[in-house]
């Protein structure tokens, strides 16, 4: 019996697992175009707190503070960046909880997450774009606001189901 003592094993591109914790930092920081600047700096602090504790939640925390933030806000394109930002911090914030601090992840083991994420990313950037399109029509006399609620629980109930149906594909 021989041993070799070279032995290697190749498993594709890998990133280090610290760059995730600093891309939930870098996605955070994105808030300094959403809302005022003193909320700003209080997401990127969450999101940090967040990157380097992932058991306190503060990553959500800072989700919270940007949706809470958002509310004063008028509502313009600037919408768009911000269902980004909240829905990447989600993703982000997860990974986060269920990876170590050190070693290396495969690349390829994102490709999983990222299309979770674009599947909801596509239709909920589609019905913000209707939104904001509605928004300037003169439908108030058109559109009874419970037909719009009824319309909207539709649309997030199909966004459900398709990630269901996606997952049990799997």
């Amino acid at each position: 019996m021989t041993r070799d003592r070279d032995v290697r094993i190749a498993v594709g591109r890998t990133v280090p697992l610290w760059t995730l914790r600093a891309a939930g930092v870098v996605v955070s920081a994105a808030s300094f175009f959403l809302i005022p600047v003193p909320y700003a700096i209080l997401v990127v602090v969450l999101a940090a707190i967040g990157a380097v504790v992932p058991a306190t939640f503060t990553t959500w925390a800072a989700i919270a503070v940007l949706a809470l933030a958002q509310l004063g806000q008028p509502l313009d394109a600037r919408a768009s960046l911000f269902v980004v930002v909240v829905h990447l911090l989600h993703v982000i914030g997860g990974l986060q909880l269920a990876l170590p601090w050190t070693g290396r992840l495969q690349v390829r083991a994102l490709v999983s997450p990222a299309r979770r994420w674009l599947t909801l990313q596509v239709p909920a950037q589609v019905l913000l774009v209707l939104a904001l399109l509605a928004r300037g029509l003169p439908l108030h006399g058109l559109l009874p606001a419970g037909a719009v609620a009824v319309a909207t629980a539709v649309g997030i109930v199909a966004m459900v189901v398709l990630v269901r149906a996606l997952a049990a594909r799997r």
